[in-house]
């Protein structure tokens, strides 16, 4: 869907917009700043399809040809956020390295930028059709009619919970708590480094894991009666609180 690839560019804009107009409140160089966005994005994006080939491949068709076939046919669309974060996480750490940039200080200032544009990103996503709801009579509900789009068939003509509308909105609640906190931060002279970048891990995990009840589409094998991303958001939520606790310890009292 045309309007997928629209909007995932004008969330890419939108977040570098916004992280350069919050780079000179941080002293940090546009053009690294730049160049490690640029990286992280392509590494997510691989990290991402990966992940989406990885949980849906015996879905893509009968044989291995049929499903490298069907993948690369629809590279446009089908990618896995948790995915996406692992992999542009790990790109972002090594890159920051390689240019003197500091992890954590560059973390916290990308992080609101990372809700942001995903928030742009799940409105793709409500476009195209996937990551949609499950049945329901709610007012909120909405229905897909284009056989075009990624909703099940089964689903075509059926109200159901516009789940990616839902992410959208809480990926935009989460960019103004975290824009919040890094205004603070700056305004404050300093502040704990990596607590932007936590408070986004944890706002974020708790998001997803709640919206999960609502989705309808295919999302991999369940586990406990919890769907993969559900798994990777309380193991999320369970490092923030490790890290919350062991910080004060590694770093000191203050470091809070």
């Amino acid at each position: 869907m045309p309007a997928y690839g629209l909007m995932v560019a004008a969330g890419y804009l939108a977040a570098l917009l916004y992280l350069n107009a919050r780079a000179g409140t941080f002293s940090v160089n546009k053009e690294k700043l730049q160049d490690l966005v640029f990286w992280t994005i392509i590494y997510a994006m691989a990290g991402a399809k990966l992940f989406y080939a990885v949980t849906y491949w015996n879905s893509f068709g009968q044989n291995f040809l049929e499903r490298t076939v069907y993948l690369f046919k629809t590279f446009q669309y089908g990618f896995v956020f948790y995915g996406g974060l692992i992999f542009g996480a790990a790109a972002f750490y090594i890159k920051s390295r390689k240019t003197g940039l500091d992890f954590l200080k560059m973390a916290d200032l990308c992080a609101p930028a990372l809700a942001l544009g995903h928030a742009f990103g799940r409105l793709g996503c409500f476009f195209a059709g996937c990551c949609h709801g499950r049945p329901t009579a709610s007012v909120f509900g909405v229905k897909f009619l284009d056989p075009r789009c990624e909703v099940s068939p089964t689903l075509l003509g059926v109200k159901v919970h516009p789940s990616q509308l839902y992410e959208a909105a809480g990926n935009l609640f989460i960019f103004f708590v975290l824009n919040s906190l890094l205004a603070k931060k700056s305004t404050a002279g300093g502040g704990r480094d990596g607590a932007v970048l936590a408070a986004y891990a944890a706002l974020y995990a708790l998001l997803r894991f709640l919206v999960e009840f609502l989705r309808g589409d295919d999302r991999g094998g369940f586990m406990l009666g919890l769907s993969p991303a559900q798994l990777i958001s309380l193991f999320v939520l369970a490092a923030v609180v490790i890290y919350s606790l062991a910080r004060p310890r590694l770093y000191g009292k203050n470091s809070l």
